[in-house]
């Protein structure tokens, strides 16, 4: 790293982009300051480069550091600019995972690393279905379904903040492999996450809401009528907002496709446009009071 390099960039302290690759300057950038393990990765989001094999062998070892100052707001700052970033935040917190940096930074990650879903559906672990989820929103905003989905992809367009979508997604399963009611564990758990990272009280309120509804909407799309009125009341009055029915609708579909291969269907889609388009048009006559 000492010594200049030709076509090397210093682009901070003890970091630098050699061709397509970061690199730190030794060790003791990341033990000095715990949070560069994080930083790292949001400059090469934003690069477009990748972590350098003797950088990624030092983050490795260096984990312990971040693990133990995972509450900075370094850290938190860090990780917040990776899901608002407008291009691969599914491939950074991938590659953070599989170093152990997403672990090491947010704790409660770690309780979905390696866990089964026990359902026949199900072909990833709970950890990469989470991920995936994040990939899917991505690959929707991107365009990539803007012929077979035109309807989600208006709805991922118009969306306000969908960094606060993307954490719901990432967190969705959080309360996963503590026994029954998963959703509520994982709100609450969603709930000290949020703080840490430092969202507002009306930012965490969102997240707790698609963490604590996640399945809500599949749910009543797939076993209930309708056309009942009452039902779609009830789910207006839950859901509170447009925003909220929005973010949902694009996490139903998220989860559903990062399930695995087949889960989502046309029937699928079809049921749950239905229940958002009925939901809308409720919220836009205004016919009820939310909870």
């Amino acid at each position: 790293y000492r010594g200049t390099q030709p076509g090397a960039r210093v682009i901070r302290d003890g970091m630098r982009i050699q061709g397509r690759t970061l690199s730190v300057a030794g060790a003791e950038v990341l033990e000095r300051d715990p949070a560069v393990m994080v930083q790292l990765f949001a400059e090469a989001q934003r690069h477009g480069v990748t972590l350098a094999p003797g950088t990624r062998e030092l983050v490795r070892e260096a984990l312990p550091g971040l693990a133990a100052h995972h509450a900075s707001s370094a850290v938190a700052n860090a990780l917040r600019s990776i899901v608002r970033a407008r291009g691969h935040v599914y491939e950074t917190l991938f590659e953070m995972h599989k170093l152990g940096v997403l672990t090491a930074a947010i704790p409660e990650f770690g309780n979905l690393d390696c866990l089964i879903a026990h359902d026949p559906f199900h072909i990833y672990t709970v950890d990469h279905h989470s991920l995936i989820g994040v990939r899917e929103i991505e690959r929707l905003r991107e365009g990539a379904f803007a012929r077979e989905l035109p309807h989600l992809t208006q709805v991922v367009n118009e969306v306000p903040q969908l960094d606060l979508l993307i954490l719901g997604m990432m967190f969705h399963d959080v309360g996963k492999g503590h026994g029954h009611d998963h959703s509520g564990r994982g709100a609450r758990m969603m709930r000290d996450i949020g703080a840490r990272l430092g969202l507002n009280e009306d930012e965490r309120a969102v997240c707790e809401f698609l963490v604590q509804h996640h399945l809500l909407m599949s749910h009543l799309a797939q076993r209930r009528d309708l056309h009942d009125d009452q039902l779609v009341i009830d789910f207006c009055r839950t859901v509170g907002s447009v925003e909220n029915l929005q973010r949902l609708y694009l996490l139903t579909y998220a989860d559903m496709r990062a399930v695995g291969p087949g889960v989502w269907t046309t029937w699928r889609d079809s049921l749950l446009s239905e229940l958002y388009v009925r939901a809308r048009e409720f919220f836009e006559k205004g016919l009820f009071e939310p909870e």
